[in-house]
C-alpha cells in the first residue's frame, strides 16, 4: 500500500488523538505488552527489526510481514522510529560525500516506511556541536545538505518527518557530581561525559525550527517531545510556532532546567499537561503520542510505563470528549 495526496493522520489515527506503545523486537511480546497497556497503535523501533548486514536500511519483505502480523492481532503501526540515521561521527557533516552509505540507508528506511504506508518517522537529530562555535555554521551546512535528500524522499514517499532534538537531561547518577563541578547551562558545549553523550548540534527548539524552516516541506516537521523544556522552551508556546508541522508527540515531565533538570512521572514535575495536550488538540494534531522518562518507581516493581500510559490516555479522552 502506498500513501497519496498531502501528508494526513498516521494510519487508523482518523481524526483524533492516541496513545500508544513505542516498541520493536519479538512480535508476542510486542502484542502482549500492548494488551498490558491496553493500547492498539505502536511506534516500531526500526533498530530492533530486520535490516540489511551491508547499509543497514530494513527489509522490505520481512518488514511487511511483521506489520501484517500486528494488523492480525489489530495493532496499528502509527509510525517509525528511527535513531542513529547520520551517526555521532562529525565528518558526516563536514564531509557528506564521503558517507554515501550512510545517507543512502537514511534514504531506503523512508522508502520502504512508504512502500508500506508508515507515514511518519520518529527522527532523532543527535549529530555532536563543535567545541569551537566558529565551526558551528560548517556543521550545519552538511547537516542542511543531507536534510534536502532525506525530506526530498519524505515528499516522494509520502513520509512525514517527526525530528527530535537531543533535549536529554543528566541522569541522577551523574548530575550531583555535574552540579557540584560547577556546570551550568553556559558550559553545555564543553560538558564530555560518556553517560551524558553530549554535547548535541541540534538541542533545542529553535534548532528544530531552523532545520524545518531551512528544508520546507509540508513533509518535514517536529516531534512536539515536552522534554524541549530542558533547554528553556514552553511547550505550549512551541505548540504554537508549530502549528502545522507537529507530527508526533511524546510527553515527559521535569523539574528544572539543564543542568538541574530531572525527570518525573508525568503531573508531578513542572509542567501542566491538560493544558498542553489542549494546547495539541487546538492546534489541530490529530495523532500518535506515548509517555517517556518516567523517573523512578515508587515502590519495586512498579510499572511506571503502564500506569503513565493510562493516565495520558485519561488526560486525551478528557480533552475529546469535552
Amino acid at each position: 500500500m502506498e500513501n497519496t495526496g498531502e501528508p494526513t493522520p498516521a494510519a487508523g489515527q482518523k481524526g483524533q488523538m492516541v496513545v500508544g506503545l513505542l516498541t520493536g523486537g519479538d512480535i508476542k511480546k510486542v502484542v502482549g505488552r500492548c494488551r498490558e497497556l491496553d493500547v492498539d497503535h505502536v511506534t516500531l523501533a526500526v533498530g530492533n527489526m530486520p535490516r540489511t548486514k551491508e547499509t543497514g536500511a530494513p527489509v522490505l519483505p520481512a518488514m511487511r510481514e511483521y506489520h501484517e502480523k500486528l494488523a492480525d492481532e489489530g495493532i496499528t503501526v502509527s509510525a517509525w522510529n528511527q535513531k542513529g540515521h547520520l551517526g555521532r561521527d562529525p565528518d558526516i557533516m563536514l564531509n557528506p560525500s564521503a558517507h554515501r552509505e550512510r545517507i543512502d540507508a537514511a534514504l531506503r528506511t523512508i522508502e520502504v516506511q512508504g512502500q508500506l504506508g508508515i507515514d511518519t518517522q520518529l527522527h532523532y537529530v543527535g549529530v555532536p556541536q563543535p567545541a569551537d562555535p566558529a565551526e558551528d555554521e560548517a556543521y550545519w551546512e552538511g547537516l542542511l545538505s543531507i536534510f534536502r535528500e532525506l525530506v526530498a524522499q519524505a515528499e516522494a514517499s509520502k513520509v512525514k518527518i517527526a525530528n527530535h532534538g537531543i533535549w536529554r537531561a543528566l541522569s541522577d547518577d551523574i548530575r550531583d557530581d555535574a552540579l557540584a563541578s560547577g556546570l551550568t547551562a553556559d558550559g553545555y558545549r564543553h560538558y564530555h561525559n560518556p553517560m551524558f553523550g553530549g554535547p548535541f548540534l541540534v538541542r533545542a527548539a529553535e534548532h528544530i525550527r531552523r532545520l524545518i524552516e531551512e528544508v520546507p516541506s509540508d513533509y518535514h516537521g517536529v516531534t512536539m517531545c515536552t522534554g524541549m523544556y530542558i533547554h528553556g522552551a514552553d511547550p505550549v508556546e512551541e505548540i504554537g510556532r508549530f502549528k502545522g508541522k507537529i507530527h508526533f508527540v511524546q510527553i515527559r515531565d521535569l523539574v528544572g532546567r539543564w543542568p538541574k533538570s530531572q525527570e518525573v512521572f508525568p503531573g508531578t514535575g513542572e509542567l501542566d499537561f491538560r493544558v498542553i495536550i489542549q494546547a495539541l488538540h487546538d492546534s489541530g494534531y490529530r495523532g500518535f503520542m506515548h509517555p517517556e522518562h518516567l523517573g523512578q518507581p515508587r515502590f519495586p516493581g512498579e510499572d511506571l510505563e503502564q500506569v503513565a500510559t493510562w493516565l495520558v490516555k485519561r488526560w486525551v479522552n478528557d480533552v475529546q470528549t469535552e
